[in-house]
Parts: structure tokens; C-alpha cells; sequence
């Protein structure tokens, strides 16, 4: 068994934690990355999905898929008090986990969900068996698209994509299994490329996605759940040539919903990245980044959990080298917004259209740090993650783990584990 120096530093912050302020993101991050697990030969890892439970524990839920055979796995890598990771496999098989997603109800038990290359859907709750949530040809397995959350009061709110273009459906779970139900459609669109859903204050879910449209280009689409029931309403709130990522998140100081998303115009050669927050009334736009050099693509948005400010995870391609980089955007006490390098060399793009956007949690222990997992440029699956700033009591425990890290950070290979069973 393998020791990870940055699992290591990242066990001392929470130990440090106890006699840390709660400390919200100002100034600039310090980013340490965390290896978590390689795939085999001739596989990759696709899109990650990173959560904390209640406790400030690390999970994250992935699949790896083998481009030569398609078998595939669902795995669960979960960070230990010691720094370890620890990697448990739910299923493999031929043309299994093609995307999965993970989520925590408020007893810390795990819940994960995933669609398989026959287009069924299974899951698995709290290290039970595997469970099937819908059967062969129900889920688009060439455009996975999965996600799990719980909403304020305790209720499992997830979905995936249909075989139908814009058709969604439902997954709940109540304690002992899992279902699902017809919930929305999208209408004028083609393809969904991706999408995301969240939660509001009153339980009712919201909804965001990219796709190909019926006339040309590209759009983001968001759609919310009536609050007697029945259709969502649903509209188009911008389209451009292309549209690289999209994300939505629920404000934990007044319960309303944020979007994150960017665009690319290619007459113009123009990538932006935008932020939106509802403000009771209407959507309120912001324009966080604009450029003509470099690419805006997948997004992660989540909010500090100690004041309520958005953070924006966002990858980052620039046209004159074709570097894949990983960013950080945040808001700061003045209003204003910070850009973070979280990463200058990752991969952006998995093979087979398989989506691999970034995923950005914060640590809701207390503490409020963010995290992200990502995939590096070997193709490991990685976590970064900008520790709080400590008393001074603990400053000399960070200063003996970073001094081991120093090392580790400046290259990519090594004295790596594989993944621990």
C-alpha cells in the first residue's frame, strides 16, 4: 500500500481544520493536487462527479472505459482520515459505466447511479448491491447524460437522458429502491450534449443543458419544475456556433439557482464565459471572460459555503499552443472576479464524444475549501484542492506535509499507486 504525499497534506488540513476559521476564498489559491487512480491500458476515465459528505470526506464517482474492447467499470474513490485513497468497484463488464453520478443523502451514505452501453440504468445505495433503475434501450448510453442530488429536505432528485432527443427522466430513491418517471422535454433541439440539474430552496428542480438546435448552432436550454406539477417550462436562453459547457447550482444563503456557461462565436472567433443568478424577478447576466485567443469550454459551478459566493471551475484552451488548462474563477468580498491556474496541463476531451468536464465541490465540514477533480495530462484522475488557511498553531503541520509535496508537484509521473482495493 502506497502513501499519496498530497492525500497525506490533505488528511493534515483536516486535522487542521478543529482549530481553523471558517475562511472563504480571498486573495489567491494555493492548489495541491491529490492523485486518486490510473486506468488500464488502452482505457480512459471518463467525467468524474466530486462530493463531500456532511463529515468533509472526499468521494468521487467515475467510470473507465476501455477504447479497444468497451468494457467498463464504476468506481468509488473515497479519501481516508490518513490521506489514502481507497477505490471500491461496483461493476465491470462489457460496455458497462459509461458515465456514472454520485451524491450523499444527509446520513452520509452514498448513493450512485449509472447508465451502461446497452442504455440501461442501475444504481447502488449506501455499499448495498446494484440495483436496476431502468431497463435495456431506456437511456441515451452514445450521449450519456446522469446526475444525482438530494434536495433541502432529504429527497433523492436525479435524472437521466432517454433515447428520445430532450427526453428526461426521473431517478428517486426511497430508502430501499430506486425509480424513475417520465420528467421533461426539451423541444427544437437535436443532440444534448450535456446538462446538469439542481434544486431551490422550496424542493423544486431546475434544469440546464447544451444541444444542437433545430435551426442551426448550438443553445443553452433551461427548463423548471412547476410547483403543482404537470409540463416544466422550458426555453432557449442563448444560442452562438458552438456552446462549451454548462452548469447550475443552488445559492445556499437565499435558495435561488445560478448558471454558469460559455459560448463560442467563430465568426468572430469569440469564446466568452458567463455567470447568471436569479434574482426573484429575472436572470441577471454577467460576462466573466472574454477572448479571442484562448477557448472557454466544460464548466463546474458551486458556491462557498461560507458566504454564499459562486466559484466556477473552467477549462481553458489556447488557440496559439493548443495548451489544455484548468482554471478557477471565483468572486471575491469586493464583487469582483478572481482567476485562479488550478492546472496548465490537463485533458480536456475524452474519446468516443464520452463528456469529461471538470467537477467542483466545496468541503461543507465547516471550512468551506473548494476541490476539484479533473483529469490530468496522463490521464489520471486527479483532485486539486485549496486548503483553508490555518492558526498558526497548525501552519508548521502544513509546512512539513508541503515540504514532502514539492517534489511531487513538479512532475506527473512517478511512484504512483494504482488504484487501493
Amino acid at each position: 500500500m502506497s502513501f499519496s504525499k498530497c492525500g497525506v497534506l490533505l488528511a493534515v488540513v483536516c486535522l487542521a481544520r478543529i482549530a481553523s476559521p471558517v475562511m472563504a476564498i480571498d486573495g489567491t489559491p494555493i492548489w495541491f493536487s491529490s492523485f486518486v487512480a490510473s486506468p488500464g491500458a488502452n482505457s480512459y476515465v471518463s467525467s468524474p462527479v466530486l462530493a463531500f459528505d456532511h463529515y468533509g470526506s472526499a468521494s468521487i464517482g467515475w467510470t473507465e472505459i476501455n477504447q479497444n474492447t468497451s468494457d467498463g467499470a464504476v468506481r468509488h474513490s473515497q479519501m481516508t482520515g490518513l490521506g489514502l485513497w481507497n477505490t471500491r468497484t461496483l461493476i465491470t463488464g462489457n460496455d458497462v459505466g459509461k458515465r456514472a453520478a454520485l451524491s450523499f443523502d444527509r446520513s452520509e451514505r452514498p448513493l450512485l447511479a449509472w447508465i451502461n452501453g446497452d442504455g440501461s440504468v442501475q444504481g447502488q445505495f449506501n455499499y448495498g448491491a446494484n440495483q436496476s433503475i431502468a431497463g435495456t434501450g431506456a437511456a441515451n448510453a452514445a450521449r450519456p447524460n446522469i446526475s444525482l442530488t438530494y434536495d433541502l429536505a432529504g429527497t433523492a432528485r436525479g435524472y437521466f437522458g432517454g433515447t428520445t432527443t430532450g427526453n428526461f427522466r426521473s431517478i428517486g430513491h426511497t430508502g430501499s429502491a430506486f425509480t424513475t418517471a417520465d420528467m421533461l422535454s426539451l423541444s427544437g433541439v437535436t443532440l444534448v450534449h450535456d446538462s446538469a440539474m439542481s434544486t431551490d430552496g422550496q424542493g423544486r428542480r431546475h434544469f440546464i443543458a447544451r444541444g444542437n438546435l433545430a435551426g442551426g448552432g448550438q443553445g443553452v436550454l433551461i427548463a423548471s419544475e412547476p410547483a403543482g406539477g404537470g409540463a416544466w417550462s422550458t426555453a432557449t436562453l442563448t444560442s452562438d456556433d458552438a456552446i462549451g459547457g454548462v452548469d447550475i447550482a443552488r445559492d445556499p444563503t437565499d435558495g435561488r439557482m445560478a448558471l454558469a456557461y460559455t459560448t463560442l462565436n467563430s465568426g468572430t472567433n469569440t469564446s466568452k464565459l458567463f455567470y447568471a443568478k436569479f434574482t426573484g424577478s429575472f436572470l441577471q447576466t454577467t460576462e466573466v471572460l472574454s477572448s479571442t485567443t484562448e477557448q472557454y469550454r466544460d464548466v463546474a459551478l458551486a458556491f462557498d459555503l461560507s458566504d454564499g459566493r459562486p466559484a466556477i471551475a473552467y477549462e481553458n484552451f489556447v488557440n496559439s499552443n493548443s495548451a489544455q488548462r484548468l482554471l478557477m474563477a471565483y468572486l471575491t468580498g469586493a464583487m469582483t472576479w478572481q482567476h485562479s491556474l488550478v492546472d496548465d496541463s490537463i485533458l480536456h476531451d475524452a474519446p468516443n464524444n464520452h463528456a469529461r468536464r471538470p467537477s467542483l465541490a466545496f468541503d461543507d465540514y465547516g471550512t468551506s475549501w473548494p476541490a476539484i477533480a479533473y483529469i490530468d495530462s496522463n490521464g489520471a484522475l486527479t483532485v486539486a484542492f485549496d486548503p483553508p488557511a490555518p492558526e498558526p498553531a497548525t501552519a508548521v503541520l502544513l509546512l512539513l506535509g508541503g515540504l514532502g509535496i514539492a517534489a511531487a508537484r513538479r512532475k506527473k509521473t512517478g511512484d504512483r499507486p494504482l488504484w487501493i482495493n
